[in-house]
């Protein structure tokens, strides 16, 4: 559920290398966006931004200080601006790993890139909103912490223990822990009453390290 592909930009407005500055600069104020990828036909050749666009914007010396006014220097072509050393990632990349390439580099979008081709941006807007949804899904969920051992089938026989439960399971994480001598699944289901569940599982031969309604 939070990978790439459901939660970037897909109608994703772009400029042309050659593009004046100032016709970037119109389109971000347009449509309320900070990033702008630049395409020389399909290919992606950089990514402009807000704030190199600000960078290349000298005060005018006639601007009082109630009123800034700003002009273009020498610079006056994307092209001259953007930024070409791009990081990526593809449709299918996990949001967490494209979250973490966003604050290890401190840029505020990625580019999505699948077969050399622009198919979308994924934002820091784009990753709030992946954040409002796990909360909501966090507060209308329960969880479950369990060690599966080495016993063959085991995520299959615990799966269809919720199945009989009428549990939805929402999703799955799995985590080494040293102090619970293995692996640890967590399983975050439909909200409910967690000890009947705890009490089957134990039954089964699993050990639960936690249960949270």
């Amino acid at each position: 559920m939070f990978v790439v592909e459901k939660w970037m930009t897909k109608d994703v407005i772009t400029v042309r290398p050659q593009d004046p500055i100032i016709d970037a600069f119109d389109l971000m104020q347009e449509h309320g966006i900070r990033h702008l990828p630049v395409l020389e036909g399909k290919e992606l050749k950089g990514l402009v931004t807000d704030r190199d666009i600000r960078l290349a914007l000298i005060p005018s010396p006639l601007s009082t200080s109630e009123e800034r006014v700003y002009h273009l220097g020498a610079l006056t072509r994307v092209d001259e601006i953007m930024t070409t050393d791009l990081i990526t990632v593809a449709p299918t990349s996990a949001i967490g790993e494209a979250t973490k390439l966003m604050a290890k580099y401190k840029i505020g979008a990625v580019p999505v890139v699948e077969h050399g081709k622009l198919v979308g941006i994924l934002t820091e807007t784009d990753i709030l909103h992946v954040l409002i949804e796990m909360l909501e899904v966090i507060q209308s969920s329960s969880r479950i912490d369990l060690v599966l051992g080495d016993k063959p089938g085991a995520l299959d026989e615990v799966s269809n223990i919720f199945q009989q439960s009428h549990v939805r399971v929402i999703s799955v994480g799995i985590s080494p822990n040293e102090s619970a001598d293995g692996t640890v699944y967590s399983f975050r289901i439909a909200r409910t009453q967690v000890e009947p569940l705890v009490n089957k599982l134990e039954k089964a031969g699993y050990r639960v390290i936690q249960a949270l309604e």
